[in-house]
């Protein structure tokens, strides 16, 4: 093995580190924590009493959660009203196949709080009180619901500039119904949808994992700037945003939005076992994910409700969170000049060491990098079509999403043998590694910028930290540039937040669609270009060999597993 193996397998553990750190939830405040914060544990009393069994709508189950949610709205210095509204035929065949009675109907709880003008527009929260059926839905969305009684709580009514308003909808598992009732266009839009201002939907996918701000509006330059000034604890990146937004998907957040409404939705995704899931019971949840949940939405909420102003349509703007710490914002024409800024860094790098580059091993170091992209997408693919087991569609879904740790690990192997592989196919000259890649990655980073500007940093990131770390190294004597710590302390940063990343883009689509994360090797290859060890062939192929088989026995051990009991239990044949 060459000389730069230590260096390469320590970046990857450091990631690896700092990226585990990155993800983790945090502990749930006490229930004696200060009255101004968010606590997870006062919240779980919510969530005991709303969720301790199912409620799905027309439940007498959904009745008793009903009566909580009044109750605690009048002891919070609420007025409320309960809205009924009717199931669309589509609404109510849904409910009949589940179990249920077709005539029933849905009915919102809408409260309202006055500030100290209540001329002004309003701050709303949303969230479904509903379940679907079989799943006490302790998460999806007892997190939300709960989330907005504990952040009433912790702004008094004092503090309030401006009107509370919090929007408890029915039937949002039967098609957003409640959501749509209340945010309709024509006549039937409940009156206080004139007032919302700005719109926080609080969500849930999964009873676990840090909650991530992953959809507002497309004029969010005013909104992003807000919640990077606001949040003490960040997750959202303008990358899945623009994801989401091209996805079929669709929350209580999608009537607001095609209303005008302004604002965030906000849901963590983790732990997807329990989406919709009869094991979504209060003692399966993470506390430390509703407290994260609950950590942004009430610092956005106090922000706005004390705004001197509410945010206006603005330019949309390119952001993402660095590791939960700090927030970027910045308009997309800045991502031209970060681009510009890395060429510039790379090309005086280069020409301080142009005796080692050549064009030959650039240019071989742009065929590999296209090269092992495709071959971890088509690894990635045949992995995730082996896994494939032969229920039907709807309960395969949810069989998949409890085998999703298991299908993470596969990736992550199927991508660590692409990326040995590429250890017997370099150039050997790293000045030629590092040119070639980041040519290859300028190219796509370009792309990404014209046609989705939302996607920038993914590219433009990792380039433009690949470029200092280059630029550094070219500034320092070339006996101590590889054994310095920049190509280590940069790659490994870099190389963590691609990977949180990747985790978030696993848990949103992994299970359908887990070739997509080959996007990210990418950038990753070129983070990892200087450090990159030149191994004999057979050896490189061989160890890659043993992660692939390593690989296909999890795919095949999702494949013949028995079904998980997480899956929901209309999915399964009666």
């Amino acid at each position: 093995m060459s000389d730069r193996t230590p260096a390469f397998l320590a970046t990857l553990a450091t990631a690896a580190l700092i990226g585990w750190w990155s993800t983790a939830t945090p502990a749930p405040l006490p229930a004696d924590a200060a009255a101004t914060e968010f606590s997870a544990t006062r919240a779980m009393t919510d969530i005991r009493a709303i969720a301790s069994r199912p409620h799905a709508t027309g439940t007498a189950a959904l009745t008793v959660a009903r009566a909580h949610l009044a109750a605690r709205l009048t002891a919070l210095g609420f007025a409320w009203r309960e809205v009924a509204f009717p199931l669309a035929p589509r609404s109510a065949a849904r409910l009949k196949r589940w179990g249920g009675d077709s005539t029933a109907t849905g009915v919102n709880v809408v409260a309202w709080r006055r500030g100290a003008d209540s001329t002004g527009p309003a701050v709303a929260l949303m969230a479904h009180y509903d379940g679907v059926w079989g799943s006490p839905a302790a998460a999806d969305d007892a997190f939300g619901v709960t989330a907005a009684l504990e952040i009433a709580r912790a702004i008094p009514q004092a503090a309030q500039r401006r009107d509370l308003i919090l929007i408890f909808t029915d039937a949002e598992e039967l098609g957003l119904v409640g959501a749509s009732a209340f945010f309709a266009r024509d006549s039937g839009a409940d009156p206080l949808a004139d007032r919302v201002g700005v719109l926080l939907n609080l969500e849930s996918r999964g009873g676990g994992g840090r909650a991530s701000m992953f959809q507002t509006n497309v004029a969010n330059g005013a909104l992003m700037a807000l919640y990077r000034d606001a949040v003490r604890q960040p997750l959202a990146n303008s990358i899945a945003v623009s994801i989401y937004e091209r996805l079929p998907n669709g929350t209580d957040f999608t009537p607001a939005l095609d209303r005008g409404v302004r604002g965030f939705n906000i849901a963590n995704v983790g732990d997807a076992r329990l989406y919709h899931s009869p094991l979504a019971t209060p003692d399966e949840i993470d506390p430390g994910s509703l407290q994260h949940l609950g950590a942004q939405a009430l610092d956005l909420t106090r922000a706005l409700l004390t705004a001197e102003a509410l945010p206006a349509d603005a330019p949309a703007a390119v952001f993402s969170d660095v590791f939960g710490v700090a927030m970027f914002v910045y308009s997309p024409s800045t991502g031209w000049w970060l681009i510009v800024i890395a060429v510039v860094l790379i090309g005086f790098a280069a020409y301080h060491r142009r005796d080692e580059l050549t064009v030959r091993g650039s240019a071989g170091a742009v065929f590999d990098g296209v090269a092992l992209t495709l071959i971890a997408a088509l690894l990635l693919f045949a992995g995730n079509v082996l896994s494939m087991n032969d229920l039907s569609p709807e309960a395969r879904y949810y069989d998949r999403l409890a085998a999703l740790p298991r299908l993470e690990l596969q990736a992550a192997l199927l991508v660590l043998a692409t990326v040995i592989t590429g250890m017997a196919m370099w150039a050997r000259t790293a000045t030629n590694r590092i040119v070639g890649l980041s040519v290859l990655t300028a190219v796509f980073a370009v792309a990404m910028q014209w046609y989705l500007p939302g996607g920038g940093p993914i590219l433009t990131w990792p380039l433009l930290v690949a470029a200092l770390s280059f630029f550094a190294q070219s500034l320092l004597p070339r006996a101590s540039a590889a054994s310095s710590g920049v190509p280590i302390a940069t790659a490994s940063l870099g190389l963590a937040w691609i990977g949180g990343f990747a985790h978030f883009l696993m848990l949103a689509v992994g299970a359908d669609m887990p070739s997509a994360l080959a996007a990210l090797l990418l950038p990753a290859l070129l983070l990892l270009a200087p450090l990159m060890p030149v191994w004999p062939r057979r050896r490189a192929l061989s160890v890659a060999g043993v992660f692939v088989l390593a690989a296909l026995a999890i795919a095949l051990w999702v494949r013949l597993d028995a079904v998980a009991p997480s899956v929901a239990v209309y999915a399964l044949p009666r």
